[in-house]
């Protein structure tokens, strides 16, 4: 992996980069900082301290320490940062990025449309949600740039390919689920799945809250009705299911892994009525929640 300096990333303005290696460039502002617009590889752009106004392809996107942005080859990239922000930028070589992605799409049975660019990750050039993992494997490149320890070496290729094997499987599933609107353009497919699949992840990371049908169709802004039937011709279930799965899911995750008691777990994860929860979560794991804690401590 190559550490470059932020000048030296966006410095060919005209020119899409073409990076041997995996690419890491970070930037550390004590005042306002703007670059002005330039092409981008395949990346990724985040900002562990701050906050920065992005604009990629024309479109305005804001970003902070809870969130990340995909950038794909050949976009148009510029951005305004805040003092004392510090941003990190991740490029994948384009070779190796292409040999993984063309791996594992022949090998996934899935049929895809005809014609499509699996190399082209412009469905993923939205803002997503900054998780921990990727975090720590960011800072973990960071502290790493500076060796140049075979041990260090290794490590730091073993980091990007996990980052870059996660990055590919979400572009093979935008894919498979763009492709499923009943659109004709692509450029209409992009926009729209784009809005849906914020909204998707928004409910992902906010699922304890009370939601209603009309918060989330602002959200994609789109009205109600178009709302509801682009989000299941995506993702073959209504946000309503989908809301209920995650919260589900997640109730599972801390009857394994807390002591909280159900009720507690009940409306931590959105739900009002415990009787309404038992139900659910019975019928989706065939256990009560208290059957269900009771098995998993055997």
């Amino acid at each position: 992996m190559k550490v470059l300096p932020l000048s030296e990333l966006t410095r060919n303005r005209k020119k899409i980069p073409v990076y041997t290696d995996h690419v890491l460039a970070t930037l550390s502002t004590s005042g306002p900082f703007h670059c002005e617009t330039h092409y981008t590889g395949l990346g990724i752009i985040s900002l562990l301290n701050g906050k920065g106004h992005f604009n990629i392809n024309d479109h305005q996107i804001a970003l902070n320490t809870s969130s990340f942005l995909i950038v794909n080859r050949g976009s148009k990239l510029s951005f305004k940062l805040s003092p004392n922000s510090r941003l990190v930028i991740l490029g994948f070589n384009p070779k190796l990025s292409d040999l993984v992605s063309q791996t594992m799409f022949s090998q996934n049975k899935k049929r895809l449309p005809d014609k499509i660019n699996i190399h082209d990750y412009a469905l993923l050039e939205h803002i997503h949600i900054m998780n921990s993992t990727l975090k720590n494997h960011l800072e973990i490149l960071i502290a790493l740039s500076s060796s140049c320890a075979s041990f260090h070496a290794l490590k730091t290729d073993m980091v990007v390919r996990s980052i870059l094997d996660q990055l590919i499987h979400e572009n093979y599933d935008a894919i498979s689920y763009s492709s499923n609107l009943s659109v004709v353009k692509k450029n209409t497919q992009i926009h729209l799945y784009k809005k849906l699949s914020v909204t998707k992840r928004w409910m992902e990371h906010n699922y304890g809250e009370p939601i209603s049908i009309d918060h989330l169709a602002d959200i994609a802004m789109l009205n109600n009705y178009h709302f509801l039937r682009l989000f299941k011709q995506a993702f073959g279930i209504t946000p309503h299911q989908f809301l209920i799965k995650t919260r589900l899911k997640n109730a599972e995750l801390l009857l394994k892994n807390s002591t909280l008691s159900i009720s507690d777990i009940c409306h931590r994860v959105g739900f009002e009525s415990v009787s309404s929860f038992s139900t659910l979560f019975k019928r989706r794991f065939s256990k009560s929640p208290t059957e269900y804690r009771r098995f998993t401590e055997n």
